[in-house]
């Protein structure tokens, strides 16, 4: 097996504290909480911390991508409040990410 190869499988393999459910829901509200921050949250939550370097909008993009991949229905909302940020990364990643859940909740319907 060559190095990019086993690097590959690695980068995209779940991470053991996402598939501990305390972790994963720690992780959940993370990416709510960032979704819902508006500017003067931001400031004061990362104040003097090096993540200031990134903007907010890419936060809230990232943020969407989590909730995509490790969120449930009770997410939605959040996600569907992201459809309307004012740039189009995080309306794009909000709608992948609804599109993710979607199939995960209606079986969970269905199993119910």
């Amino acid at each position: 097996m060559s190095f990019t190869s086993a690097l590959r499988e690695e980068a995209f393999r779940p991470r053991a504290m996402f598939l501990d459910e305390e972790s994963r829901e720690g992780t959940r509200a993370l990416a709510r909480a960032i979704c819902m921050m508006d500017a003067a949250d931001y400031a004061a939550a990362f104040k003097g911390s090096a993540i200031k370097r990134a903007k907010l909008w890419m936060l809230k993009r990232n943020a969407c991508v989590v909730l995509g991949n490790v969120g449930t229905g009770e997410d939605l909302a959040v996600l569907h409040a992201m459809l309307t940020h004012e740039h189009e990364v995080v309306r794009e990643q909000a709608a992948w990410a609804i599109s993710s859940l979607r199939p995960a909740t209606q079986a969970a319907e269905t199993d119910g």
